[in-house]
């Protein structure tokens, strides 16, 4: 069984989910502080859950206010950092779905929770191909 991380990656905060390929689920993880510790911390998720492969949120469709540069130096960074393999699936609208798959669901404190809903979609769409 292989085991995956799923991230979305945000100026503050980034949204963390788990996933393995024998049932094909992400699921949610939490989200951590986008700080100068944030490699160091992602590689102790990386080795607790034997993690094989990191599943990358990022905007494919370059837009003026895009953040696709700083991801993709986040990912480059991380992947040397762990020495695991990082790729970039698509994450148009996540945060959206992400707020209403927990709205639908009659989460509270809805804001504190979308980051890791939103890294369990880019981890699931990326599952789901």
């Amino acid at each position: 069984m292989k085991y995956y991380l799923g991230l979305d990656w945000g100026e503050k905060k980034i949204g963390v989910a788990f996933g393995e390929d024998e049932t094909n689920q992400a699921f949610g993880y939490g989200a951590l502080p986008n700080s100068q510790e944030i490699y160091k911390k992602l590689n102790g998720l990386i080795v607790e859950y034997e993690v094989e492969k990191i599943v990358l949120g990022i905007q494919k469709n370059k837009l003026q206010n895009d953040n696709s540069i700083k991801i993709e130096k986040f990912g480059k960074k991380l992947a040397e950092f762990s020495g695991k393999e990082v790729v970039f699936s698509e994450e148009m609208f996540t945060t959206r779905e992400a707020q209403n798959n927990l709205k639908q669901a009659n989460k509270k404190n809805i804001s504190k929770k979308d980051d890791a809903e939103s890294a369990r979609i880019i981890l699931q769409n990326f599952l789901d191909l």
